[in-house]
């Protein structure tokens, strides 16, 4: 299990052209794992990357690699692909500040094999690095990807199995569909890579928008809170931003971070506002609970079940703890540490509005506190002080894509 939740990138800048402050500029952001822009082992320098890596060490944070002899497509040659991998992890694998490698996306029919035989080849040389690959949304995989009656938990198992990997990543932008009409696709791509990842014990990471092309919108900060909190509200233990930086040649893309004269603009501050407010209150917390399940309230997208109380879901998880939820359009999923500790994650669904969700807790619990600051500070929502039956709890206005945490005293 992950140590936190990664926030991180698709980086496609030119190692040639990186500077030192791209890597603070990416710590303001909030971002957690940094992915570095391409290594050539044909052409750059090492020397550079190990500095690279030290200024990382130095600051705190480690960081994706990606290098162009390690991408899964280019494979030709088992042998010669390990050979190759050895030669990488031994140069600049080792270093405390490499979490892991970006090896590829989005594999097709034909080069199943590669994604197969080559992640197996990265995980017997370095079994502690994370490598992160990404499936494209279920429309692109189940057209590109799967064969005959092969589903996305069928090919996931596999892929776990043969391979030892232990992330799938997948991407679905239609949360930014300029009429909002994109909300049932972004669940079902939720609900079904992170059910298929919990079968088979990997995590979830999600590719989510940050830069407006085609007919996907301009995001603002109230879309990148709700792109965070919905997945991660969801099971997933990863965001992968597509994309950072705008460039002088890029046909419709706009609205980046960072915009093709390499200035931050206002989405940089908005980006950066939700994601470090997620990072201080949630990031190590959700790093350490395991998803259970979730539920619709008012409405419900994707498949995702409306919330019943006291009753045993289709993941056999019994919702004991709330006996009524009320919102217009919000949900509310259920985590469970490792020690068994209870705790709620509610949101707002809506990507306009702001929406109150009032909580009745059952006559099962204890003590329910609002979770801040990673657990360091738990303001009380309800406390039973001797009292029987159920406890109403304060209702609250949540704003489009908002979350709040509740953590969960049974009584004995």
């Amino acid at each position: 299990m992950a140590k936190q939740v990664q926030m991180t990138f698709w980086n496609y800048n030119s190692f040639k052209d990186y500077k030192p402050q791209m890597l603070r500029d990416w710590i303001e952001l909030g971002i957690t794992l940094p992915l570095l822009p391409m290594f050539n082992m044909n052409s750059d320098s090492k020397e550079d990357l190990i500095a690279i890596l030290d200024d990382a060490q130095s600051l705190g944070v480690q960081v994706l690699l990606q290098f162009n002899t390690m991408i899964l497509e280019s494979i030709r040659d088992l042998d010669a692909y390990r050979a190759e991998v050895e030669k990488i992890h031994a140069t600049f694998g080792t270093h405390p500040a490499v979490y892991g490698y970006y090896v590829g996306e989005e594999p097709n029919t034909n080069s199943q094999w590669q994604y197969f035989e080559g992640t197996k080849i990265i995980k017997e040389i370095a079994p502690d690095a994370a490598v992160y690959t990404n499936f494209g949304s279920i429309e692109r995989t189940e057209r590109m990807m799967l064969q005959g009656n092969q589903s996305i938990d069928e090919w996931i198992g596999k892929f776990k199995e043969h391979s030892g990997n232990d992330i799938i990543g997948f991407g679905c932008y239609s949360a930014l569909f300029r009429d909002n009409t994109g909300s049932f696709e972004h669940f079902y791509n939720l609900k079904t890579f992170v059910e298929a990842s919990k079968k088979h014990g990997v995590d979830v990471w999600a590719t989510m928008l940050s830069s407006a092309h085609d007919f996907y919108r301009v995001p603002t900060e109230d879309d990148y809170r709700w792109q965070i909190n919905t997945c991660v509200a969801c099971g997933c233990r990863g965001i992968v931003w597509f994309r950072l930086y705008d460039k002088l040649v890029a046909a419709d893309y706009r609205g980046s971070p960072i915009d093709e004269f390499g200035v931050k603009t206002q989405h940089f501050y908005d980006m950066a506002r939700a994601q470090k407010k997620f990072n201080i209150h949630y990031g190590k917390l959700f790093g350490r609970l395991n998803h259970v399940s979730t539920h619709g309230i008012g409405v419900s997208y994707g498949g995702y079940p409306y919330f019943v109380p006291s009753t045993t879901d289709e993941a056999g998880a019994v919702t004991d703890l709330i006996s009524h939820a009320d919102c217009r359009a919000g949900l509310i999923s259920f985590f469970k540490d490792e020690d068994g500790t209870d705790y709620i994650a509610v949101v707002n669904t809506d990507t306009v509005n702001s929406y109150h969700m009032t909580l009745t807790y059952s006559a099962k619990v204890e003590r329910a506190d609002m979770v801040y600051y990673d657990e360091k500070q738990l303001n009380c929502h309800v406390n039973r002080n001797g009292q029987e039956g159920d406890l109403r709890g304060q209702s609250f206005c949540l704003a489009p894509g908002q979350m709040e945490v509740i953590k969960v005293i049974r009584r004995k």
